[in-house]
């Protein structure tokens, strides 16, 4: 099962409850960018521009997935048993938006679709932390 562990945040960055997460050049947690392939983990919480910590690099509680966990995901585009064995990159988005799975985007291979949920939802696993992961697919 996944790990929860506490990070220290990236000061001042807002950042979505089930974000993807990476690490910054300093060490911290932040969004995951399109282009990061090595995720931290998913946040727990949520922070937001108006938390009193929000310009402090205090703690975030983050799950920290393994090979064996799977995660529900939002996709962008409409979602098929066919997605399903494929590997897509994650959406671009602003602080505090959580990423989706970009059924467009094959460039980063960040994600490993493992199920089908519905036209808009998907089952995941991390490649960073998926043993079985093959980027060539």
């Amino acid at each position: 099962p996944a790990k929860n562990e506490p990070f220290p945040k990236l000061a001042s960055t807002a950042i979505a409850a089930a974000a993807a997460l990476g690490f910054t050049a300093g060490g911290y947690v932040a969004q995951a960018f399109v282009a990061t392939v090595r995720i931290a983990g998913v946040s727990l919480g949520r922070v937001q521009s108006t938390d009193d910590d929000f310009a402090s690099a205090t703690v975030i509680p983050v799950i920290i997935p393994g090979e064996e966990d799977v995660f529900e995901a939002t996709v962008s585009g409409t979602a098929t048993q066919g997605n399903v064995g494929k590997q897509y990159d994650l959406t671009r988005t602003a602080g505090g938006t959580a990423q989706a799975v970009d059924l467009a985007g094959t460039t980063n291979k960040v994600v490993t679709v493992v199920g089908f949920i519905s036209s808009s939802k998907v089952l995941v696993k991390f490649n960073s932390n998926y043993v079985f992961a093959n980027k060539a697919n």
